[in-house]
């Protein structure tokens, strides 16, 4: 696998890390919007926090036959549907059968850290993405040109650039360009020009290939 390969893998992997909680918690909203029911749930304690801003909780209970657990489920809400909880002692809920942690209650507020985080991490990560983008561009290495002195024929799978003492490279990666006049191996690292100087090209295009030669100036 190349260097490339791996790089671009890591980065889908960073991505789906800082991106998969937001996502998941906004897909359980929409379902249960789409495909809950709603119900009366018990007002068990409500809170109001904050001076300048203020911030809106209630804790509520489900009905017994829809948490058999009877658990407490805390929720931050806008201010009229607080009050409307608060006077009437009930709140009104939306709730997947047979999941009562996946519900959403009327008014619920949803919390912008999450966002907020997602969205500077994801901006780091692609400040990150520019600076390798920049340097990796600019400080790659100069391509490599050689002269074949043998024929291009199959090889091991990867890549290797091997110099012997009398100077002699053998070049090992896959062949990504083909024409009449040379082969570029592509060894994970960096890629090589082969000329050919007639010699022949015994794999196809996308397959590993193995060429000794030497190095041209």
């Amino acid at each position: 696998m190349s260097t490339r390969v791996k790089s671009a893998m890591v980065v889908v992997m960073l991505a789906l890390l800082i991106n998969l909680p937001l996502l998941q918690t906004t897909y359980n909203r929409w379902e249960v919007e789409r495909s809950g029911s709603d119900v009366s749930a018990t007002l068990v304690d409500d809170e109001v926090v904050g001076e300048d801003t203020l911030a809106y909780f209630l804790s509520y209970r489900l009905p017994e036959d829809v948490d058999p657990g009877q658990s407490v489920w805390p929720v931050r809400v806008d201010q009229a549907a607080y009050d409307d909880a608060v006077a009437g002692g009930q709140v009104t809920v939306r709730v997947l059968e047979g999941d009562p942690s996946r519900a959403v209650a009327d008014g619920q507020v949803v919390g912008r850290a999450g966002l907020v985080a997602t969205l500077a991490l994801d901006g780091a990560l692609l400040a990150i993405l520019g600076l390798v983008w920049r340097f990796g561009r600019y400080g790659r290495p100069e391509l490599l040109r050689i002269e074949a002195v043998g024929d291009v024929t199959g090889g091991l799978p990867g890549g290797a650039i091997v110099e012997s003492s009398d100077g002699l490279l053998t070049v090992r990666g896959r062949v990504v360009e083909i024409t009449d006049d040379d082969v570029v191996l592509d060894t994970g690292d960096r890629r090589v020009v082969v000329v050919l100087d007639g010699r022949r090209v015994l794999v196809d295009l996308h397959e590993c290939g193995q060429v000794p030669g030497r190095r041209l100036v």
